[in-house]
């Protein structure tokens, strides 16, 4: 499995179609070219959780690329913040539910190359290793992207030396240039297309080792995205903003703020988690803090930067705002894949899904935005807002901007990270025609296990959880009894 990162599905058949990518074309012929879902938020890091657990990322305990830990599970950390961008990028793995198993755990011998997520690999995970992290960290900094793509095609080169020698049931490699050239020049343009050529130059000599080794056969290639792209010209100083409002405000990379009264997690930089009062050490609802907070609540909605805010009114309901369509609840029912959906548009229709809706199941509730600005927001908002490791405001920027002016060591005429459908759709492409419709990424565990033919009875090997394995996806190659 390949994660395109960052490849939006139109420029990744634009380049299938323009024959500049046989082996992609090959794969597309084999089993088709599906749009599907990504999670909110759309951003690198949290979006690589549903494609190795089979979960909705706050569901496994990573709610964003920057979040506030109210738990402060890091002893040593002052600021109790994470940025998976910098540092904090060691922490991947242990932040994630340790009773939920990954794709690497449940499917051994398994390699990771260039992977945000790679618990559970048994055989190595190149480009995580020190002498690969400083040189990766050194290009990202200075914003050197011909650097990156130099360290990116050495981490490939033995990611593939690796998987020759192994022969593993399952590797999962990322190929994350697109992403960064599609931040500076737009997710369109030329230098995003070669990354796209990297991809296929993968698989092409993916297949060549296998069919070099004897088992082409049984070599079973997959290449899934894990967020859109969108341009933006307008960035907003939201931090500047809070701290003219008269806030302290705990936000990277100003981390050392004594006694904040808020915590700014922007990443994308299109979405943007808001904790109020961060010294509490537990999550209050909503209602209990609307008396205090109400005028920033109205204060966000009056930005033009500013689309969507949404806020937990208990652990099963989420209400959305948004400045010209009003509010709606969003309720959650039952657990697993047991779960229903009602959507109640009490003050407004925020979502465009054209009305209340009740008692949805995961494949309704995903038919019921499929034709608005918004893909997926029931299912996704109500997998996100009222986790524990939540904000308490929950922001999807506007179309055309972001949220991050300041820091970023390279600027962005193209981001992601929100709940719009240009920046949640991303690429699935399969060898063999699915059996099902796929929707999420969350289905790539499950479609996987089942083709791999491993039960989910019990939970892998190394992890504390025991039983039944639960996933928020469904396969797409569901397996006949």
């Amino acid at each position: 499995m390949i994660v395109a990162d960052g490849v939006r599905a139109d420029v990744l058949a634009e380049e299938i179609d323009a024959g500049r990518t046989p082996a992609l074309a090959a794969l597309r012929d084999a089993g088709g070219l599906h749009e599907i879902s990504a999670a909110f938020p759309s951003v690198t890091g949290p979006a690589y959780v549903p494609f190795v657990m089979g979960r909705h990322p706050a569901h496994a305990g990573m709610p964003g690329l920057r979040w506030y830990d109210r738990a402060r599970s890091l002893r040593w950390s002052p600021a109790q913040a994470r940025s998976y961008s910098g540092i904090d990028i060691w922490h991947t793995d242990p932040d994630l539910d340790p009773t939920m198993p990954t794709l690497f755990e449940l499917a051994r011998p398994s390699l990771a190359g260039l992977m945000m997520i790679g618990r559970g690999s048994t055989h190595g995970r190149i480009g995580r290793g020190v002498g690969w992290m400083f040189r990766a960290g050194f290009v990202h900094f200075r914003g050197d992207l011909l650097g990156w793509r130099r360290v990116e095609r050495a981490a490939i080169d033995e990611f593939m030396r690796r998987f020759a020698r192994v022969r593993p049931r399952l590797a999962m490699m990322g190929v994350l240039s697109p992403d960064k050239f599609a931040h500076a020049y737009g997710g369109e343009a030329e230098v995003v297309r070669e990354g796209i050529r990297d991809v296929d130059a993968a698989v092409a000599r993916a297949i060549r080792i296998a069919e070099e080794g004897g088992w082409r056969e049984s070599l079973r290639i997959w290449v899934v995205g894990d967020h859109g792209h969108a341009p933006v010209s307008q960035h907003d100083d939201l931090h500047g903003w809070l701290v003219a409002r008269g806030h302290r405000v705990l936000a990277h990379p100003h981390l050392n703020v004594r006694n904040a009264d808020l915590a700014l997690m922007v990443g994308g930089n299109a979405m943007a988690h808001v904790y109020l009062e961060p010294a509490q050490r537990r999550r209050a609802w909503w209602p209990t803090l609307a008396p205090r907070w109400e005028p920033l609540l109205s204060g966000l909605l009056e930005r033009p930067s500013v689309d969507l805010v949404a806020v937990a009114i208990d652990a099963h309901t989420v209400r959305v705002h948004q400045a010209q369509r009003g509010w709606a609840e969003i309720r959650r029912t039952h657990a697993g894949h047991e779960a229903r959906w009602s959507y109640h548009t009490m003050g407004g229709d925020p979502l465009q899904v054209g009305g209340t809706l009740e008692q949805l199941d995961a494949d309704a509730a995903w038919h019921a935005s499929e034709g608005t600005p918004y893909s997926d927001a029931i299912v996704q908002l109500s997998s996100l807002v009222p986790t524990p490791r939540g904000g308490d405001l929950v922001i999807s920027a506007a179309p055309d901007w972001d949220l991050r002016a300041r820091f970023e060591p390279t600027p962005h005429v193209s981001t992601h990270g929100a709940l719009l459908r240009t920046q949640m759709t991303v690429p699935l492409l399969l060898d063999a025609p699915p059996r099902q419709r796929p929707q999420r990424t969350t289905d790539v565990v499950p479609s996987a296990l089942d083709v791999l033919g491993i039960e989910r009875t019990a939970a892998a090997e190394g992890t504390t959880g025991a039983g039944a394995i639960v996933f928020d996806g469904r396969s797409f190659f569901p397996r006949t009894r």
